[in-house]
């Protein structure tokens, strides 16, 4: 290491090029009980278009199971800036546009 690095360059910690993330669990349709005609993969990309509402670039990851396993949904977390966590039962990729303005709220539900 030269001396001329700065204390910022040795920090673990990295500010990220995106403002949220969204979780979309992809056990969820794997299911016997879980949505007949709902992916986790189209989810997300109605999430990534959904995001254009709360002006900021959010990172949508497929993960396994988030443990709240709904029947005929899956199960999604998201998280925007340093507003609260949300958990959310999606049945029809309508209920993104709900989701997406919960996470845009700041008071915790």
């Amino acid at each position: 290491m030269s001396d001329s690095s700065t204390p910022e360059d040795t920090s673990v910690l990295v500010r990220p090029k995106f403002g949220g993330v969204v979780l979309v669990c992809k056990e969820c349709q794997k299911r016997s009980s879980g949505p007949s005609k709902l992916k986790a993969k189209a989810l997300g990309r109605e999430f990534k278009r959904e995001s254009i509402a709360l002006e900021t670039r959010l990172r949508v990851v497929q993960c396994s199971c988030l443990g709240l396993c709904p029947k005929k949904a899956i199960t999604v977390v998201g998280m925007v800036g340093d507003r609260p966590l949300r958990m959310a039962k999606v049945r029809h990729e309508d209920d993104v546009k709900e989701v997406v303005a919960a996470m845009r709220q700041a008071s915790p539900v």
